[in-house]
């Protein structure tokens, strides 16, 4: 492991300039189209992903195995699902309910703006690109952020 001499490194060389809207869609995205999917695939049970179909019919044996493949994505997926979950728990109150009522209990952002008692201008404009922001810095899984060209 290489040590860093922090006295001729730069903030911008370890923490490169992050483009907000960019991540803000990019996290939006995710939390919206991948995590619904996520939770899909781990509500089967790992039982149910492993039962091979026997017909008695003689067959060559596959070189890729479609029960592991679906079982790593199991895994994979229960691990989105609980990073997902812990990122959220590390962001602030509101932040967490924001990203709880939009992305697990289904809110609209007009049912989002009347529970958090904000306008819809500072819903918009502040309360949930911060949300999705912090849920970016949170999240470990993958990195959702998106960094400005230089």
């Amino acid at each position: 492991m290489t040590d860093i001499d922090f006295k001729n490194v730069s903030m911008s060389e370890i923490f490169p300039e992050v483009d907000e809207k960019k991540t803000r869609q990019k996290v939006a995205s995710f939390l919206s189209r991948t995590l619904p999917r996520m939770v899909r695939i781990t509500s089967k049970s790992l039982t149910e992903l492993r039962s091979q179909r026997l017909d008695g019919m003689p067959k060559a044996s596959s070189s890729d195995n479609d029960s592991d493949r679906r079982i790593v994505q199991h895994l994979y997926a229960e691990q989105v699902v609980q990073q997902v979950k812990q990122a959220i728990s590390q962001c602030d109150q509101e932040s967490q309910d924001l990203l709880n009522m939009l992305y697990f209990k289904r809110y609209s952002d007009t049912q989002c703006c009347m529970a958090l008692k904000r306008s819809k201008s500072s819903y918009s404009h502040v309360y949930k690109p911060q949300a999705l922001l912090e849920f970016a810095d949170c999240y470990f899984l993958d990195d959702l952020h998106v960094y400005q060209a230089e």
